[in-house]
């Protein structure tokens, strides 16, 4: 499986090539930007930054919790996601992991030496999770991985299929990691979050992070939730102790309590996300029923990505995903200008 990573360098290739900053479709970030009272905590943490800072996060992972509605022993909180999910695979030492087909790659990247099994999603069912996924999950293995809503397609499981595969997980001692970073972009966040059954199910481990919401890729803080707490420590004891900076807990700790900034955001979003849905679909591409802040789609020309570049727009090319292949493509879900000059690109493509 090839990886990917399309943000930041490709950018600079880009700025090197053609002399202008990109639109940058390529990468899921809130297009609102910083919230102020977050962005002025991290400028205040500056003067913190000549001592080390704290290795375990209390005051974030206190504010994280509270936020979440959890104690705050059951939260581990890391230099970004895939921090954690590479913490995760060296604790939970799976000897065989069931991932969905396509998802995000960094679950496989992290499962080194693991046997791997795929559930692949159906085209023809707009690659949403189904109850076929139930009868793969047995005792059989040690860890299945789920990414709710799923990237890259941005499809949602309904809530009452995720707690029937918490339970399934359960009953066969299979831990089941459910990724929810992307939680926050859905207008019915809370019905589909997972985090009011870890008590009863400490199988159960939730990976959220701060990173796509508050628009701070470069900061670097997410975080897990599970009531096993064997889990939990094995996290602290599974790296170097200072993985989250001190500007990056100032960040976390401030974006907890922020208020109304995760639904204002999903309700832009949402508005955005119908206005370019239709307005692909006009261009005479596929477009998949995404539910997060960005559209998987199909187009018969193979090269569009490219002949974007060339327009001044990057979208990510997904034909290295495992289930997709040559023709599907993911552009972020920004703001009405950005989406107009999608769509003025492709038509203007159409017409050459």
């Amino acid at each position: 499986m090839a990886y990917s990573y399309c943000h930041g360098g490709d950018i600079e290739t880009f700025v090197s090539e053609f002399g202008a900053q990109p639109i940058d479709l390529s990468a899921n970030i809130n297009p609102f930007g910083v919230p102020e009272a977050v962005r002025t905590a991290m400028h205040r943490a500056v003067d913190e930054c000549t001592h080390y800072p704290d290795p375990f996060c209390r005051a974030a992972r206190q504010a994280v919790a509270e936020a979440e509605g959890i104690p705050a022993d059951m939260v581990y909180c890391g230099n970004g996601a895939a921090d954690v999910l590479d913490r995760l695979a060296a604790v939970l030492r799976p000897k065989r992991v069931l991932l969905t087909a396509p998802t995000f790659a960094e679950y496989e990247r992290t499962l080194t030496g693991a046997e791997i099994d795929f559930h692949m999603l159906r085209e023809s069912e707009d690659f949403a999770v189904t109850e076929r996924l139930l009868s793969d999950i047995s005792s059989k293995y040690d860890a299945v991985y789920l990414c709710n809503p799923n990237n890259p397609t941005g499809r949602t499981a309904e809530p009452e299929l995720m707690r029937r595969i918490v339970q399934k997980c359960a009953e066969n001692s299979v831990y089941l990691v459910a990724d929810e970073c992307f939680n926050d972009f859905l207008l019915d966040a809370e019905r589909h979050a997972l985090s009011g059954l870890l008590e009863a199910f400490p199988c159960l481990i939730l990976l959220r992070a701060y990173t796509k919401m508050f628009a701070v890729p470069g900061v670097r803080f997410g975080w897990c939730m599970t009531a096993d707490r064997t889990v939990i420590d094995g996290l602290y004891r599974a790296g170097q102790p200072w993985n989250v900076s001190v500007i990056a807990q100032a960040c976390a700790e401030a974006a907890a309590k922020q208020t109304g900034w995760r639904e204002q955001t999903a309700r832009r979003i949402a508005e955005e996300r119908a206005y370019l849905t239709d307005g692909l679909r006009s261009c005479g591409v596929r477009v998949y029923p995404g539910e997060a802040n960005f559209l998987l789609f199909y187009s018969s020309d193979e090269k569009l990505d490219e002949k974007l570049r060339k327009q001044g727009i990057m979208i990510r090319n997904c034909s290295n995903y495992r289930g997709l292949g040559p023709g599907f493509y993911r552009t972020a879900v920004k703001t009405r200008d950005a989406s107009e000059k999608l769509l003025h690109a492709l038509r203007k493509i159409q017409e050459i």
